[in-house]
């Protein structure tokens, strides 16, 4: 049985190459909703298969040859081990190409990446997960690894927002999660006969009871929520250093070495992409 001490601390590095891609194999691969796929995946290298690990909210460089590389969040809990789990919204040529991939098909991958969510510290507390659109991903892996380690924990919460009901995420996983806390969902836009709510993310906190001084919140979405919720979790008590917030950046190296991901004084794929409130408080561009 898992233990939250065998998940590595989110400053995880790679002991492998991190410069060098690694030929990965796809187990399957389903599209959950118009324009997203999700896929499980192995290392075709038996021991590196065996080998890796990660923290939730760290990302790989997923790759095809000779058409490019783009950063793609493990959606997968750490508690799994021998296969990983990314999901894919087809936005560009490589993403458009990773979709046509099926069963047996190969892709290349680097990493893990980055600084993930800080569970180890957040043992013994409530935990919220704030999620919008495709950000329930990353979000994903650490929901399931905090279910699977759940006397490790709290109650959970998760508030989850998308654009249309075909759009929200992992659905058939909501009553799993249920029986560890609460599940709420919202869409900004309701087709006829929809019996959800419809609205703001923000409006699903009147559904909930938190105990702020006791509760950590992750939050992951897109950069035009992160204000509203943020203002909304300070309304209600809570500190800067128990919010984390996964920035969404594009980050093309990985190592610190191109500044594409750049943010004033620090670089999103080595200090991010999860970073505490209390870590970019005044760097008004880091949530954008």
């Amino acid at each position: 049985m898992a233990k939250l001490s065998d998940i590595p601390p989110r400053e995880y590095n790679t002991p492998h190459n991190e410069y060098l891609p690694e030929e990965a194999r796809v187990l399957s691969t389903t599209e959950l909703a118009p324009g997203i796929r999700h896929f499980v995946l192995e290392f075709v290298d038996p021991a590196r298969k065996e080998a890796f690990s990660f923290c939730s909210g760290q990302f790989m460089q997923v790759s095809l040859l000779g058409i490019g590389e783009a950063p793609i969040s493990i959606c997968s809990p750490p508690t799994i081990r021998g296969t990983f789990e990314i999901c894919v919204r087809e936005a560009g040529n490589l993403t458009g190409a990773l979709h046509r991939l099926r069963q047996g098909d190969t892709l290349w991958v680097r990493g893990p990446y980055g600084q993930g969510f800080p569970l180890a510290e957040m043992a013994g507390r409530d935990l919220i997960f704030i999620g919008g659109g495709i950000g329930l991903a990353p979000l994903r892996s650490a929901i399931d690894c905090a279910v699977c380690l759940n006397d490790e924990f709290g109650e959970l919460t998760v508030l989850y927002g998308a654009r249309t009901p075909e759009l929200l995420l992992f659905t058939d996983e909501y009553d799993t999660w249920r029986q560890h806390g609460r599940v709420e969902t919202i869409v900004d836009e309701a087709p006829p006969g929809w019996q959800g709510r419809t609205g703001v993310i923000t409006t699903l906190f009147d559904a909930v009871d938190l105990k702020p001084e006791n509760t950590s919140a992750l939050i992951c979405g897109p950069p035009v929520m992160f204000s509203f919720v943020l203002g909304r979790l300070k309304e209600l008590g809570f500190a800067d250093a128990d919010i984390f917030i996964s920035l969404e950046r594009h980050m093309r190296c990985g190592v610190g070495k191109c500044e594409h991901c750049v943010v004033e004084s620090f670089y999103t794929c080595r200090q991010g992409p999860v970073l505490s409130i209390g870590q970019i408080r005044g760097i008004s561009s880091a949530l954008r």
